[in-house]
C-alpha cells in the first residue's frame, strides 16, 4: 500500500513539481494583496482536481494491465487514489489557513471563524465531488467524467438561476443556512457525516468497477 500510495505522489510530482509552486505563490499573493480569500478556496478546487489527474497517467501508459500482475488488490490501488485526494485537499485547507491568518494579520481583520468555516465546506464538497468522479472515472475515463462533472455543475447554476426564486419560496435557503451560525457542531457533525458516507460509497463502487474492468 506504501509503495502504491508512493507511485501515485511520484506521478502528480513529475506532473506538477513545477506547476504546482508557481500556483501556490500566485494565489498566496492574490488573496494577501487583495484582500480576497476567494483564491484559498479556489485553491482547494485545485488541488482536488490535481489529485485525480493521475488517471491520465495511468490510461497513458497502461498502469492498469500491469496493476493486474501486482501482489496487490484492487482495493488498495482505488485506495491508494483516495488516499492522495485526502492529501491533496489537506495541504490546501493547512495551506489556506496559513494565509488567510497573514491576510489577516495584515489587514486587521478578526473573522478567522468565518476563513475556518469556508475551507472546510469547499474541502468537504471537493472530497464529494472527487469521490464521485472515481467511479465514473475508472468506468469511463478521466476525461469523460470531468465533462460529465462540468455538465452537472452548468445545469445546477442554470437551474438555481432560473428557478431559484421558487426554490427558496418552497424550501426556505437561506433561514436554513442561518442555522449553521447557531448549531455549528451540528452542522459540521452533519456534513462530515455526509462526506464521508458519500466517500465510502464512492470508494466501494470504485473497486467494484476497478476489479471488473478490462485493461
Amino acid at each position: 500500500m506504501i509503495g502504491l500510495l508512493r507511485k501515485e505522489l511520484y506521478g502528480l510530482n513529475s506532473l506538477y513539481q513545477k506547476q504546482l509552486p508557481l500556483v501556490a505563490v500566485l494565489y498566496g499573493v492574490l488573496a494577501v494583496a487583495m484582500n480576497q480569500d476567494f483564491f484559498l478556496y479556489f485553491g482547494v478546487w485545485v488541488m482536488m482536481f490535481y489529485s485525480i489527474s493521475n488517471l491520465s497517467l495511468d490510461e497513458s501508459c497502461g498502469w492498469g494491465r500491469y496493476a493486474k500482475t501486482l501482489p496487490v488488490t484492487s482495493a488498495q490501488i482505488v485506495g491508494a487514489k483516495f488516499l492522495v485526494t485526502l492529501i491533496y485537499t489537506g495541504i490546501a485547507l493547512v495551506y489556506g489557513l496559513a494565509l488567510g491568518l497573514i491576510r489577516r494579520m495584515v489587514s486587521g481583520e478578526s473573522d478567522l471563524g468565518v476563513l475556518t468555516a469556508g475551507l472546510l465546506a469547499v474541502v468537504m464538497v471537493s472530497l464529494i465531488m472527487s469521490s464521485l468522479m472515481y467511479p465514473f472515472a475508472f468506468r469511463y475515463g478521466l476525461e469523460r467524467a470531468r465533462n460529465g462533472l462540468l455538465v452537472v455543475w452548468m445545469v445546477v447554476f442554470v437551474g438555481l438561476y432560473l428557478f431559484g426564486s421558487r426554490l427558496n419560496e418552497a424550501v426556505p435557503l437561506i433561514e436554513l443556512l442561518d442555522t449553521i451560525e447557531v448549531y455549528p457542531i451540528l452542522w459540521l457533525a452533519g456534513s462530515l457525516a455526509v462526506t464521508g458516507l458519500v466517500m465510502a460509497l464512492c470508494f466501494a463502487a470504485s473497486c467494484r468497477i476497478y476489479q471488473k474492468k478490462e485493461f
